[in-house]
């Protein structure tokens, strides 16, 4: 038996050192190419978390099992526990809905809103030139729809996001009446009741899907519909490898948010 809790002991300590060891590179990576966000930081902090308790995974558990006799400490450990099992459970079910929430399952909506993202000076950053391509692909396959392009211009952009999209779609061949510039919006829920806006103005379908990446699909569709959307269909742009624990977890942050103060 003792063979067995120390077989098992080690294993913990193994997967422990293993996977924090792998996220913790995962999630400075981004920080290399100037991508800070609550993402990276609190993965970093987790991971390294992680990484030390795998370490000093004998000291902690001599540490519980001395102070567990005490009745104080017994509360106190079980409360602390019991609120980690919790937050376990809750972040498996969140981050499971974003995962799912990541595949495109439009397939002949009418207008397309496309979300915005960094553009370097004229040139699209990579994130938003995934979302074009993803659009460019779905307006091809769908002659009919039509396009929002949703988003403003901020700092270090010599054109806005809409324009940007805008350039690129036109160079791919998109007959640039099938598409609307929205320019004014700083985030993704402006994004969203901005192109409401164009959508009523214009008297276009409101049968909808969004264009993103893939990890921000969830919280956007959760946007959609507080800015008046129902039935909104969704168009994946892919993430980068790299990319994706970082953003992914940035996102269940986000989601989570929008959950407690919808």
């Amino acid at each position: 038996m003792k063979n067995l809790t120390k077989a098992i002991k080690i294993i913990a300590q193994l997967i422990l050192i293993g996977f924090s060891g792998y996220y913790l590179f995962m999630f400075v990576c981004p920080v290399f190419h100037r991508i800070v966000n609550i993402g990276n930081i609190l993965g970093i902090l987790l991971s390294f978390t992680a990484l030390l308790s795998g370490v000093f995974l004998d000291k902690i558990i001599s540490f519980c099992k001395r102070h567990y006799k005490n009745k104080t400490a017994k509360a106190a450990l079980n409360t602390a526990f019991t609120v980690l099992g919790v937050g376990i459970i809750c972040f498996c079910l969140t981050m499971g809905s974003i995962i799912t929430s990541a595949k495109t399952d439009a397939c002949d909506q009418n207008t397309v809103i496309i979300l915005g993202c960094a553009v370097r000076g004229t040139t699209p950053s990579f994130t938003l030139k995934s979302r074009i391509n993803a659009a460019f692909d779905y307006l091809e396959k769908n002659p009919e729809s039509v396009a929002v392009l949703s988003g403003g211009q901020g700092k270090h952009e010599d054109i806005s996001e809409a324009l940007c999209m805008y350039n690129i779609l036109t160079e791919k061949g998109i007959d640039p009446k099938r598409l609307y510039l929205e320019d004014k919006s700083t985030n993704t829920y402006e994004n969203l009741t901005f192109s409401k806006k164009i959508i009523e103005q214009n008297k276009l379908s409101d049968n909808i899907a969004v264009v993103s990446s893939d990890y921000h699909l969830k919280r956007a569709t959760m946007l959609c519909k507080k800015a008046g959307f129902n039935n909104v269909k969704r168009i994946s742009a892919p993430s980068t490898y790299f990319d994706k624990p970082t953003f992914y977890l940035r996102e269940l942050l986000g989601v989570v948010k929008e959950f407690i103060f919808p």
